[in-house]
C-alpha cells in the first residue's frame, strides 16, 4: 500500500510575506495614531487659546465701557487676575484705531496667546473691535 502524505502548514516563504503584510499594516496604524494625537492637541491648544482671547475680551470691553483709556489699559491690564487660571500662557494685548473716521469711541484690539507645545512655541492672534457704547456713534454735523 502505497502512503499518500500531504504536508500540513506553511512554509517559510508564506510566513515571511505574512510577517511584511502585518509589519506593514502595523505601521500605518501607529502613524495614524500618532497624527490624530497630534492634531488633538493641537485642537486643544487652539480651544485653550479661544478661551484665554475671550476672558481678555471680555475683562477690556468691561473696563472700555466703564470709560477706561488705552493708557489706562496698558498702566493696570484688567484681566490679569484671569491668567492665573492658564498656567504656561503669555498673553500680549496691542492697541489700535479704527481706520475710518466716521467710527468715534471705538479701539481695534489685537490679543496674542503665546504658549509651549511639545517643546516648540505656538500663539494664535485674534483681533476684535471694542464699542465704548453699545450703538454706533457717527461724528455730528455743525
Amino acid at each position: 500500500m502505497n502512503r499518500i502524505v500531504k504536508e500540513a502548514g506553511f512554509t517559510l516563504l508564506e510566513v515571511v510575506i505574512a510577517l511584511g503584510i502585518l509589519t506593514v499594516g502595523v505601521t500605518v496604524a501607529i502613524s495614524l495614531f500618532t497624527a490624530g494625537t497630534a492634531a488633538h492637541k493641537r485642537a486643544i491648544d487652539r480651544v485653550r487659546a479661544i478661551e484665554v482671547s475671550e476672558q481678555v475680551f471680555a475683562a477690556l470691553e468691561g473696563a472700555f465701557r466703564d470709560g477706561a483709556t488705552v493708557t489706562d489699559l496698558v498702566a493696570r491690564p484688567p484681566w490679569r487676575s484671569t491668567l492665573d487660571r492658564w498656567p504656561g500662557v503669555n498673553v500680549e494685548v496691542r492697541y489700535g484705531a479704527i481706520p475710518k473716521e466716521q467710527y468715534i469711541d471705538e479701539l481695534l484690539v489685537e490679543v496674542h496667546v503665546q504658549w509651549i507645545s511639545r517643546g516648540v512655541d505656538a500663539e494664535e492672534v485674534f483681533h476684535q473691535i471694542l464699542a465704548r457704547t453699545r450703538s454706533v456713534r457717527l461724528p455730528t454735523e455743525q
